[in-house]
């Protein structure tokens, strides 16, 4: 893979201000491991790239492998145990207790407890920037990320293989965030306005016609089946059959948007860079709030009772409730 400081994670280096024939995947060389996460005292100010649920825990990834968990809503914060100390970019969880992280280097992180503890997985070959991974079943699993990196597992991560996403010129661009519909579609959001589509579980993949040009960051599925993609320049799109169409959504930002959350209600939470918070509630307009910290947002997620909490430049809290 080329390397240069582009592939130091685009979306990483906005959101923190910061800073194949077959690819095989199989155990680190143990001489080749990086050195464990240090133990930090404040480790949950640590900046923080990817923010997800397991049960009634959220557990966030961020910079030099740091990794922390909380248990009470987002007030206290534990760090766990981890194996490296680079820069993990995303996590995701297919159940209460087994969760997948990925970051730099190729590393593929695996925990069966909830996020406590975390072993390494794999190290893809030629150490490619990961930047999205996604679980639809405890064996079927997808990463992606810079340069077109996107592999495939189908035994629960302990082997990947390469997967074709897009072709020509589409090929070599990063692939920023990966997610599935409750109907078993998987979406891509990628550079230059492009998302992807896969209905075969990524065995094909159809370029969709998005309508805008910058950079998509993220995506999510609503509660009424409604496809959300965010981007720079302070975009939401949103799709109702499938993304064979696309709307775009007032914001009232020109701040790129990182993460976004569905709410049980119907309302929606987006976060971005420069502080930037949007809510809307029951499918209405996205209501524009700007942090006093303006500090860049990188992830947004509920805890089980309902307290949101958002992470990024400054490392994870509370969001105060809507005024």
């Amino acid at each position: 893979m080329k390397t240069s400081n582009r592939i130091g994670r685009t979306l990483v280096c906005l959101c923190l201000a910061t800073s194949a024939a077959v690819f095989a995947a199989g155990p680190a060389d143990a001489a080749k491991v990086p050195a464990p996460a240090m133990k930090a005292r404040l480790a949950a100010k640590v900046p923080v790239t990817g923010l997800v649920r397991a049960g009634n825990a959220l557990v966030a990834v961020g910079d030099y492998g740091t990794i922390v968990r909380s248990t009470d809503e987002g007030k206290t914060w534990q760090q766990a145990e981890v194996p490296v100390s680079l820069l993990l970019t995303a996590v995701h969880f297919v159940d209460d207790s087994r969760g997948w992280a990925v970051g730099h280097g190729g590393v593929i992180l695996v925990t069966t407890d909830g996020g406590a503890n975390w072993q390494l997985q794999a190290t893809l070959d030629d150490k490619p920037v990961l930047l999205s991974v996604h679980f639809t079943d405890a064996q079927r699993g997808y990463a992606v990320g810079a340069y077109g990196a996107a592999f495939v597992t189908n035994d629960g991560g302990r082997g990947w293989a390469p997967m074709a996403v897009g072709s020509g010129h589409d090929a070599d661009l990063h692939l920023n965030h990966i997610f599935s519909t409750r109907d078993g579609k998987l979406f891509l959001a990628a550079e230059i306005g492009l998302a992807f589509r896969s209905t075969d579980r990524g065995a094909t993949w159809t370029k969709l016609a998005t309508g805008v040009s910058g950079s998509l960051w993220s995506g999510l599925e609503r509660g009424d089946g409604e496809v959300v993609l965010l981007g720079m320049s302070g975009k939401v799109i949103a799709s109702r059959d499938g993304g064979n169409s696309w709307q775009v959504r007032e914001t009232g930002t020109e701040q790129s948007l990182t993460s976004g959350l569905a709410l049980a209600n119907g309302g929606l939470i987006v976060v971005g860079a420069g502080g930037v918070v949007l809510r809307s509630s029951d499918g209405g307009p996205l209501q524009l709030e700007i942090r006093p910290d303006r500090q860049n947002l990188a992830a947004v997620m509920a805890a089980p009772t309902g307290a949101v909490v958002v992470a990024g430049q400054l490392g994870v809290e509370r969001l105060a409730p809507a005024r």
